[in-house]
């Protein structure tokens, strides 16, 4: 579990990766289920303490992978069905220095989805809709040394001084590991391969190269991603990949001392490729290249604007973003990117 605490205690988000899943053999049937990164939010009415005990309330990003294979077959290789929920997450807290322990349970409600065992059968599967958890993190604070000289007035005053000669106008460099989540199924799958399931979620390295105007609180930057993903089910074998660079430019909207929100718009020159095989033999093989335009928006973990380096969280959308096939169908890139940790340096601020 990576993570933090913000608001003062009143809200905690981090992400749970998993580290081992199970794949189980039953009648000569390969099944493999395995819950993937989780992205939680949950929200302390009563802020978290120093020996208190303190309930929560929160949702979550859940996605989850189901395979079925057929060793009878073949082209026995089931769909790998993956599925995002938002599960509801409740429980307790107790807080003793820089430690957190936790007693939550989860409410996944979406919990049955359809699923192919043949290109022509389909049944339901179910999950669990309850589950129970008990965690332990350790806190490690970033920000509270630059508390005292923000009470006291010398940061305001430091702020002010280099904002008149331009110095906290800074290139700034990043880097952190992206997902991205395929929102629908492509047309051509829906008409052509119906037994073939969505795409699963895609892990990437995000990199970043930009230029922080101070005055007006915006960043202006190019992005570069490259990730693909393939499917091997019943006979069909696809694979689909994106390279993208992107020039966006944010604007913070709302500076909580420690968050900062920032959203703006986006344009990119896309590289889209999709091959497809049919039992052996090859059927697709396309490639297109194309501007997209889009919209960037997150938050940054800014304590103030005087920071060397800082953390940053940022979702990328590129709408109805596809590689034609012919004029009826088409494979979908509408996806959403989600960087939830990725680490800013101010080169020129360092002394």
């Amino acid at each position: 579990m990576i993570g933090g605490t913000h608001f003062w205690g009143h809200a905690d988000i981090y992400i749970a990766i998993p580290l081992t899943y199970p794949t189980y053999e039953i009648e000569n049937q390969s099944v493999t289920f395995l819950r993937g990164v989780e992205t939680a939010f949950k929200y302390y009415p009563w802020r978290i303490e120093n020996k208190k005990i303190r309930p929560f309330i929160g949702m979550s990003i859940a996605p989850f992978y189901y395979q079925q294979d057929n060793n009878d077959q073949e082209f026995g290789d089931g769909p790998g069905l993956s599925h995002t929920s938002i599960p509801l997450l409740t429980g307790f807290t107790y807080n003793v220095n820089n430690h957190l322990i936790e007693l939550g349970a989860t409410w996944n409600y979406r919990n049955e989805q359809d699923y192919f065992i043949s290109r022509i059968q389909e049944i339901s599967v179910e999950t669990p809709p309850i589950y129970l958890n008990l965690s332990y993190r350790f806190m490690i604070e970033t920000t509270l040394s630059a508390e005292k000289n923000w009470e006291s007035g010398q940061t305001k005053k430091k702020t002010e001084e280099l904002a008149s000669t331009g110095d906290l106008n800074s290139f700034y460099i990043g880097g952190g590991l992206s997902s991205a989540f395929w929102l629908k199924k492509s047309s051509y799958n829906q008409n052509q391969r119906p037994y073939t399931e969505g795409y699963g979620i895609s892990i990437m390295p995000d990199f970043t190269l930009g230029y922080y105007f101070h005055n007006p609180d915006l960043n202006i930057g190019v992005a570069y991603r490259s990730y693909g993903t393939s499917v091997n089910t019943y006979g069909t074998e696809q694979f689909v990949r994106r390279r993208s660079m992107a020039l966006e430019a944010t604007k913070y909207i709302g500076d909580y001392p420690g968050f900062a929100a920032f959203v703006g718009p986006a344009i990119s020159y896309e590289s889209l490729l999709f091959e497809e095989t049919f039992e052996n033999q090859q059927t697709q093989d396309l490639t297109d290249n194309k501007f997209a335009y889009g919209l960037t928006f997150g938050w940054d973990i800014r304590p103030n604007r005087l920071q060397t380096w800082i953390l940053r969280t940022n979702l990328r959308w590129f709408p109805n973003l596809e590689l034609d096939i012919d004029n009826n169908s088409s494979i979908s890139f509408d996806n959403i990117e989600f960087n939830f940790i990725q680490f800013i340096l101010y080169p020129g601020r360092i002394k």
